[in-house]
């Protein structure tokens, strides 16, 4: 039986991304690939959305003309053509009005979208309470979920993370929101938890809504990000890698499933397989390692030892493992090194893997 090895795991970042991946820094002024949601538009209260210093997203909603028989103003965007099973929604909320009451969020499983049909997950910051909460969207009626008590700082910058991992078949919905700081993006200033598995796929977004009758909204967001590759529980180990090897994603990272001396966490980041005892990763040593990129090659040395044959294997989301197209290996006085051509890749991940021969 061969026993895999894996020995480094690399990002290389290039200038393509995988089609499920939306990135918009909105550094191209506009909104293209986006569906705006003003609701209110058709009874003369449009939202206005418009691009400050030409790089930031603002919306901006004036009041309901009839709170009664509308609801109360509210608009936002949509990514209409990507839609998620599983979703992680991230936006970095730059500037806002603090002197009026609104909630400023985002949005995931969005289906049905309308005036009184819209469903999904919201995670918001309500500025009238000061808090960020996580809730249930049904016909634009939202239900809370989760909630947590923070205030936020006009005049500084914050990155909100919203999550949402589904399996309606087994009965659960785990859903995380997060906000950060954005000069530390590695400690969240609060989480909140939600579970529900009402709405298990739809589209992603932002928005901006009142909590008064008669108010108005103004929010600005920038460098928003959604991917399907998520961490609900915040483990390190994404969820549907848990799902396929552990059965469920209720398995903490530092434990065992397999009894074979090794972390759930750290197979995950090894890329072994968490249920087969015979499966190990990180225990070949190989000292150190050089990495370098020149003249749009790739390259990864590294000691190679004398019984051992290498492969070098990449992944677009550290679940998936291929060969590396066009790798080539050159082993040398007790050394080996892979080379691989970088020009026009997508975003990858790479590790050399090592098997008794």
């Amino acid at each position: 039986m061969k026993r895999y090895l894996p020995v480094l795991i690399l990002p290389l970042l290039g200038p393509c991304l995988p089609a499920q991946i939306v990135q918009d820094d909105f550094n191209d002024g506009n909104d293209a690939g986006w569906e705006r949601y003003s609701p209110l538009a058709s009874f003369g209260a449009p939202v206005a959305f418009s691009f400050p210093e030409g790089n930031r997203y603002r919306v901006q909603a004036p009041a309901s003309p009839n709170p009664g028989a509308f609801g109360p103003t509210r608009g936002g965007s949509h990514r209409p053509n990507v839609v998620y099973e599983a979703f992680r929604v991230e936006a970095d909320l730059v500037d806002w009005d603090n002197d009026i009451g609104q909630d400023i969020g985002l949005l995931g499983s969005l289906g049905s979208v309308g005036l009184a049909t819209t469903n999904g997950y919201a995670f918001s910051y309500d500025t009238s309470g000061e808090g960020l909460f996580i809730s249930s969207v049904t016909g634009e009626a939202a239900d809370t979920l989760g909630s947590d008590t923070i205030t936020l700082v006009p005049g500084r910058g914050y990155r909100l993370v919203f999550q949402g991992f589904f399996a309606p078949e087994d009965f659960y919905g785990q859903l995380v929101g997060e906000v950060f700081a954005l000069d530390d993006l590695e400690t969240p200033l609060a989480v909140v938890f939600g579970t529900d598995f009402t709405y298990p796929s739809g589209t992603c977004g932002v928005f901006t809504s009142t909590t008064s009758d008669s108010g108005t909204t103004d929010a600005t967001f920038d460098n928003y990000f959604s991917s399907p590759d998520t961490d609900v529980d915040r483990d390190g180990m994404a969820d549907q890698w848990e799902v396929d090897n552990l059965g469920d994603i209720f398995w903490y990272d530092d434990e065992d499933f397999d009894e074979d001396g090794q972390t759930n966490l750290e197979e995950f980041l090894g890329g072994s397989d968490p249920a087969d005892p015979n499966s190990l990763s990180g225990s070949l040593a190989i000292g150190p390692l050089e990495v370098g990129v020149a003249n749009g090659e790739l390259t990864v040395r590294f000691s190679a030892q004398a019984g051992y044959s290498y492969d070098l294997e990449s992944s677009s989301d550290l679940q998936g493992w291929s060969p590396a197209a066009g790798a080539a290996l050159i082993r040398e006085n007790g050394a080996g090194t892979f080379v691989l051509p970088v020009v026009g890749q997508e975003q990858l991940y790479l590790r050399v893997v090592g098997s008794r021969e």
